[in-house]
């Protein structure tokens, strides 16, 4: 598949998945701290986001050989950008950092970004 097609399928599943997130939800929902839980529609757009993360990593699954080739301070760069987004994404939501998850978010995006665009499948 050409880089420039996933590129565009990835940006507009995640971008439905971010509206659809941003949308009011007063149903019911799942409770993992006093402030988070998702609810129905935040779930459908999870799902659309985790949709527009894997046509992006089913890429990079192609491209690993030429990923493994990349310097070392690159690929320890990927791991720690991974941890840190993953790690404040986590602790945002479990103790209610208001906020501390848009940081991760972005750590994450900027790892994916960067991979796909040392990517050569």
């Amino acid at each position: 598949m050409r880089k420039p097609l996933v590129l565009a399928a990835f940006a507009l599943v995640s971008a439905a998945g971010a509206v659809i997130v941003a949308l009011p939800d007063s149903g019911p929902r799942l409770e993992i701290s006093q402030a988070h839980g998702p609810g129905i529609v935040d779930l459908a757009g999870i799902a659309l986001l985790l949709s527009g993360s894997g046509i992006l990593w089913w890429y990079l699954w192609t491209a690993r050989a030429s990923l493994s080739r990349s310097p070392a301070r690159l690929q320890h760069a990927w791991i720690f950008g991974t941890g840190l987004g993953a790690g404040l994404i986590l602790a945002s939501v479990a103790n209610d950092f208001a906020g501390w998850w848009a940081i991760g978010a972005t750590a994450l995006l900027a790892v994916q970004l960067s991979l796909f665009a040392t990517a050569k499948p």
